[in-house]
């Protein structure tokens, strides 16, 4: 399940909508070994295997594999001070910090 809430999807739009990019997002792990257990947010258009919900014109896409590995997964915007920016929040953190060969990491 993803699920957006109303202030990460209004800055979301916002963003994307200012550098003229389509309204599609996908939630994936990080391409660098060295970025941890967690999700990020990329623009792009979907992929084979990828889930997808619709946030009225805002559509977000999770491949199918992480999803099952995650659970429930949640994007927010935060605004306070030094904490600033998007963020990722699911049930479960990805075993696999990035999709290079050999590296696992264990949440």
């Amino acid at each position: 399940m993803i699920d957006i809430t109303p202030l990460a999807k209004e800055n979301l739009t916002s963003f994307l909508e200012g550098k003229k990019l389509p309204l599609k997002v996908r939630i994936t792990t990080p391409s660098d070994c060295d970025a941890g257990n967690q999700l990020i947010l990329v623009p792009g258009q979907p992929v084979p295997g990828d889930i997808s919900v619709d946030f009225g014109s805002l559509t977000l896409y999770l491949n199918r594999d992480i999803s099952a590995q995650v659970g429930k997964v949640q994007v927010d915007f935060r605004d306070e001070g030094h904490d600033y920016g998007f963020v990722v929040e699911c049930e479960r953190p990805p075993i696999n910090g990035g999709d290079c060969a050999g590296c696992t990491f264990c949440g």
